[in-house]
């Protein structure tokens, strides 16, 4: 198994923090972000971790390398689909897990999880009428997943269910993509495909249990709650 963590974002949500950090090289708890990622996923016992990144992230390549990690480039930041794409070369076939470093968590259990639940999963969480439109949103049957909406409008959301910053998958998520037509501005979404693979195979949602708490620090006001919160 291998986990591809997409780390080639711009940070726009953080400035201006990050108009001289990457994002994912930001601290918290003496630490940068990433390295609580990496201390999840290795954890979770995937051991090969692949970096979606991009040119300008130099320090945060370097930073990934010396712990391990292999490094990418995605050639400009068209969306996490497109992300996920430029990392089939390094996945040479097999399954793989996501994690998205602007949401942490302190605990392997959440990716355990989607492992145990695989051969595609995604961890979903409840969120309020106010957030839906902040995230994709999964319609289901059961646990099994039967759509998704990237960023609905409250009123045109399948559930309140949001897809949780993790995701494991199997190699055909790749010909999900394939047959992906960028959006607007051509970035090439993720929720797209998962919605297309869930029309044609099992797509599995997991709930976060109720103690495992997520930490957002993909924006400004969510970093400075995690920092109060140490």
């Amino acid at each position: 198994m291998i986990c591809v963590i997409p780390a080639a974002g711009l940070g726009t949500r953080l400035r201006p923090l990050t108009d001289t950090t990457p994002k994912e090289m930001l601290p918290l708890g003496g630490r940068p972000v990433v390295d609580a990622v990496l201390d999840e996923v290795r954890a979770a016992g995937v051991e090969r971790i692949v970096a979606v990144t991009r040119a300008g992230k130099e320090a945060l390549e370097a930073h990934l390398r010396a712990a391990g990690v292999e490094c990418v480039r995605q050639a400009a930041p068209l969306g996490l689909g497109d992300a996920i794409a430029t990392a089939e070369p390094l996945v040479d076939g097999g399954p793989l897990c996501v994690a998205l470093p602007d949401c942490l968590y302190r605990t392997p259990a959440v990716l355990r999880s989607l492992l145990e639940a695989g051969p595609h999963a995604v961890a979903v969480e409840h969120v309020p009428p106010a957030l839906v439109s902040r995230f994709g949103i999964v319609a289901t049957d059961g646990e099994r997943v039967t759509g998704v909406v990237e960023k609905p409008a409250p009123e045109d959301a399948p559930s309140d269910l949001a897809v949780a910053a993790r995701y494991v998958l199997g190699p055909s998520v790749f010909d999900a993509l394939r047959e992906m037509r960028p959006a607007d501005g051509g970035e090439l979404g993720l929720a797209e495909a998962l919605d297309l693979l869930a029309r044609r195979e099992r797509l599995v949602a997991v709930e976060l249990p109720a103690d495992v708490p997520r930490v957002d620090v993909g924006t400004l006001a969510a970093y400075e709650d995690a920092l109060r919160a140490g």
